[in-house]
């Protein structure tokens, strides 16, 4: 946190808005018009679901279907082939349940930022340095999300051209090609490296769009929180000084409270099903990539980490050690990427409960001896609302580290099991 405080001082993230409300709305733009990339600008005033863009978006999920298809049935005898378009198989479900996420939930979706902007209109006069430092952290933490998605896809598409140049080995950036042409040909690898550089532009823009716009909505339930704890604040000094103004106050927390409670509600809903169909299919993914990278990479059979180091150094500055077997360089790449999208939903889910618990002893604190019974009685209501289960979910199980753990340890758990079957 200290490294995003210190990065909030430089010039890139400077801003001249006064207003919480306005700010925020400015930041939505950005991630709103690469998700228009891929057809999903749902926070657009003027939203279509039917767009050229959306349409294109479609078909290249119909077109990535196909070649998968066909690729599954060419390579069938091949493991590492086949294992590669497996992979890449499973990253295109979360995808396509991104979709229907967005275009189902849009109307859920534009409430949640609507809210958002009106409180932070509302709360803008008393409480605006707590939302405006809030919002510049929101601000760039969003920007290094989008440069690590930036940077991941570049480097994605440029890295297997650098070693098509570099050796004659033909490497794409994804396991599937076109059918009926010869991949290994120079036609047929240009041919295979526009398709992939096309859906990877349609499929980054829809990640890389909506991925953004849930973690400003997560931020802003932190910020409603942040809120609610500042004017507990402003109750307890009041009761300290008998000033009788602290009712007031007291029904403004119960009623943010009560708004908090549907906002994360809402957001729940819009977004279970998502994390279910993540979780299952990157998973799955994860599973695969582990077991291919440790049985089939070029670094299979080496248990020494200083000579794999060497080797990466080596790698790195003599091209013609490329010739060796390459075809799971990626698979590093997918591990990162896979584990950053696993790890992303839950310890968002996780800062969530810790907020919430901090919340729940601020109530807790309360000299409520000190009330009236009748706000006595609100404040029990509170602090019973807080203390129940308030977090996101992929159905089954709470969206936080422990799940996490517990995902890793079943993949760890499928990921040996493969290693003891290939084995024996």
């Amino acid at each position: 946190m200290e490294f995003v405080k210190k990065l909030s001082r430089k010039q890139l993230f400077q801003h001249s808005y006064k207003d919480p409300s306005e700010y925020f709305a400015s930041l939505l733009v950005l991630p709103n018009k690469i998700a228009g990339v891929a057809g999903l600008d749902v926070l657009s005033p003027d939203f279509k679901r039917f767009t050229p863009n959306l349409i294109g978006l479609v078909l290249t999920y119909v077109m990535f279907a196909g070649v998968s298809f066909s690729t599954i049935v060419e390579v069938r005898d091949d493991v590492d082939d086949l294992i590669y378009c497996l992979v890449t198989l499973g990253m295109g479900m979360q995808g396509l349940m991104k979709i229907f996420t967005f275009l189902l939930a849009r109307d859920e979706l534009v409430w949640i930022q609507e809210y958002s902007k009106r409180l932070f209109r509302e709360e803008g006069i008393a409480h605006k340095c707590l939302i405006m430092n809030n919002i510049l952290l929101m601000n760039v933490v969003t920007k290094l999300i989008l440069v690590f998605y930036a940077f991941t896809t570049v480097f994605m598409l440029v890295a297997p051209m650098f070693i098509t140049l570099t050796t004659d080995h033909k490497l794409l950036t994804f396991g599937f090609w076109l059918p009926f042409v010869d991949r290994f040909s120079w036609l047929g690898y240009g041919c295979n490296l526009v398709m992939h550089v096309i859906m990877s532009i349609f499929i980054s823009a829809e990640n890389m769009g909506p991925d953004t716009i849930y973690f400003m909505t997560l931020i802003n339930s932190y910020t409603q929180i942040d809120l609610m704890l500042a004017k507990i604040r402003e109750v307890n000094n009041k009761i300290a000084n008998n000033n009788a103004s602290y009712k007031e106050k007291l029904n403004d927390v119960f009623k943010r409270h009560q708004e908090h409670l549907e906002y994360i509600g809402v957001v729940e809903d819009v977004y279970r099903g998502y994390f279910f169909v993540l979780f299952s299919s990157l998973g799955a993914s994860l599973v695969l990539v582990l077991y291919a990278v440790v049985t089939r990479s070029w670094l299979a059979g080496y248990n020494s980490c200083v000579f794999i180091i060497n080797e990466l150094f080596i790698f790195c500055f003599l091209p013609t050690l490329l010739e060796r077997k390459l075809s799971w360089y990626q698979g590093y790449v997918f591990i990162a990427f896979l584990s950053y999208q696993l790890f992303f939903g839950c310890f968002l889910g996780t800062l969530l409960a810790i907020k919430n618990e901090q919340l729940q002893q601020a109530i807790y604190k309360v000299t409520w001896y000190k009330l009236s019974i009748p706000n006595q009685k609100m404040l029990q209501f509170v602090l019973k609302s807080s203390q129940e289960s308030v977090c996101m979910s992929l159905i089954f199980a709470p969206l936080d580290m422990s799940t996490y753990l517990q995902v890793y340890k079943s993949i760890y758990s499928l990921f040996t099991m493969l290693l003891t079957v290939e084995d024996e």
